[in-house]
């Protein structure tokens, strides 16, 4: 596993491993919450995380928006 990278884009801990044939990753958030996935290779495997962080942080915003 790469070591993790933090912090990195909104607080969130990066790390990524070879799976097989593929690329596992996971990130995890300053609360504890993780969320991950596979990808054929390892640039995608870091942009399906970066996307995921996107994501992750625009929910806690709209969260603490109360919408």
């Amino acid at each position: 596993m790469d070591k993790p990278i933090s912090p990195s884009t909104g607080g969130f801990a990066f790390s990524l491993e070879a799976a097989g044939e593929a690329w596992s990753w996971r990130l995890t958030a300053p609360d504890g919450a993780q969320v991950g996935g596979l990808a054929p290779d390892r640039s995608a495997a870091r942009r399906s995380a970066a996307f995921a962080a996107f994501a992750v942080s625009a929910l806690e915003r709209t969260r603490q928006r109360r919408f």
